[in-house]
């Protein structure tokens, strides 16, 4: 996947945001694809596999969607045939990690957010992961709840200060979502701060810009 180099502007466009909201929000771990650092989680393979529908763009922010683009998101979940065997699977092994990682993909994949919300928390009874709950924070700010969002990026923080995908995604729930640059800023230029020559660094400087930019409305 290949990240859009978006080209200097003014303002804090609508359609850059948009842009980052897809690349980092969407789904969540696609960030992981983009964004490694240096010291890797023990992350589970399945989940880290994670992506939008071929041929879709799934929204931002759901809770600023019409009835009609939400009705169609999930006709598109319903039209996907048969129930992934993935579900029957964890009912005969519902303590399985892999299974849960698996589900929670499938899940996320069929625009169904919640239950993705239950598998990884599921997930993270039994076992603590920074990856996985990188990815439940990402699955919060999907289902439009950036709070929750910013509360499990913050506890992998606490462990983890200098994990990437947590340091990125907070600065874009921050700005998108709470409407609050300067802690979107911070974030940014913390993780840049331990990662100097990060290979996504031209990005990040021209969000950091951008977030700088006198006028900033919330979308």
């Amino acid at each position: 996947m290949e990240t859009p180099s978006p080209a200097p502007t003014s303002e804090w466009s609508s359609t850059k945001a948009y842009t980052l909201a897809v690349i980092c929000l969407v789904v969540g771990v696609v960030v992981g694809a983009l964004f490694h650092g240096p010291a890797q989680p023990n992350a589970l393979p399945a989940a880290a596999t994670v992506g939008a529908p071929a041929g879709s763009q799934l929204p931002a922010d759901p809770s600023k969607m019409s009835p009609q683009e939400l009705a169609a998101i999930h006709q598109g979940a319903m039209q996907k045939g048969p129930a992934d065997p993935i579900f029957e699977k964890l009912k005969a092994d519902p303590n399985n990690l892999d299974l849960l990682a698996k589900a929670a993909s499938v899940s996320m994949r069929a625009g169904e957010v919640k239950p993705a919300i239950e598998f990884y928390g599921r997930s993270l009874k039994l076992k603590e992961n920074s990856e996985v709950r990188v990815n439940l924070g990402n699955a919060y700010a999907y289902a439009g709840e950036p709070d929750m969002a910013l509360q499990e990026f913050e506890a992998v923080l606490k462990v983890d200060p200098k994990n990437d995908k947590a340091l990125f995604n907070s600065g874009v729930v921050r700005l998108r979502s709470k409407n609050d640059p300067k802690g979107a800023i911070r974030a940014w230029e913390t993780l840049l701060k331990y990662y100097p020559n990060h290979p996504h660094r031209a990005q990040v400087q021209e969000m950091i810009s951008q977030a700088k930019k006198p006028v900033h409305k919330a979308l």
